[in-house]
């Protein structure tokens, strides 16, 4: 039996992976996947074979997932993150990267250390153009922290999901936050971000500012606009190709990488 676990499973990108385990392994592979929010005891993630209720940052969380599979997992997917966005990545302070990196970053090591697990996939995004730089905050540097990490030789196989923006809590919060923020936009500090509140309403503001970053994808990485069943095929071709790095996925358009994106190149 192939053995999955996957950290963030009701999610966007939790969803995709476990729809692509079963379009490649099929039903009788082993999924078992873990979220944490408000607990709801009846709550099963789709797809699973079991869920796992918990705080992945919490020791007991991983004490469950050992009691649940006492083989090794195959590979683990890493796709949960919770940080400080909305704001510049290079305004962001060290005590809010500290405490992004708390879920977003720390505990991959953590589960590769005290798990048996073959290869594990973590998640980042294209944060290094502009739009991204003026919004992703704190986790601007958990995905630098995640990237560099690929990189890194471990006890298991690293390979990263590269992906261009698609409607997740992620997306949403900063949405929401530049949503205050346009109140008062003579407050905003990058003249970018800025550009696109002045004279406007916040949900114009907001529209605008998301199609720039698109308009952005598009022109540096050839697509846009990713969606659910872009993330699902990026991960059939994560499973079709030996040793990969980083799998970028950008709209329909999906290729192979093996440099990580470094913020000291962009500030």
């Amino acid at each position: 039996m192939i053995n999955f676990l996957v950290i963030g499973g009701s999610g966007v990108m939790g969803q995709a992976a476990i729809k692509a385990i079963r379009k490649k392994f099929g039903n009788d592979a082993n999924i078992i996947a873990n979220w944490y929010g408000k607990e709801d005891p009846g709550f099963e993630i789709k797809g699973a074979s079991k869920t796992i209720f918990g705080d992945i940052s919490d020791p007991n969380c991983i004490n469950k997932i050992s009691f649940e599979n006492k083989e090794p997992f195959d590979y683990m997917f890493y796709a949960t993150a919770l940080g400080e966005v909305g704001i510049p990545i290079s305004e962001a302070k060290n005590d809010s990267i500290s405490n992004s990196n708390r879920l977003s970053f720390d505990p991959i090591p953590i589960l590769e250390e005290q798990l048996d697990i073959k290869t594990i996939v973590t998640y980042s995004t294209f944060y290094v153009i502009r739009h991204q730089l003026a919004t992703y905050g704190a986790m601007g540097y958990s995905k630098e922290a995640i990237e560099k990490w690929t990189l890194e030789p471990g006890k298991s196989k690293h390979a990263c999901i590269r992906a261009g923006l698609f409607e997740s809590q992620s997306s949403r919060g900063i949405k929401l936050l530049l949503r205050k923020s346009a109140k008062n936009p003579e407050n905003l500090k990058d003249p970018l971000l800025k550009s696109y509140f002045i004279g406007k309403s916040s949900k114009e503001g907001i529209k605008e500012f998301e199609e720039g970053i698109f308009k952005e994808e598009k022109e540096a990485y050839g697509d846009c606009r990713t969606n659910a069943e872009d993330l699902f095929q990026s991960h059939l071709t994560l499973f079709e190709t030996n040793n990969p790095v980083f799998v970028n996925v950008c709209g329909r358009k999906i290729w192979l990488s093996k440099k990580p994106q470094l913020l000291k190149d962009y500030f």
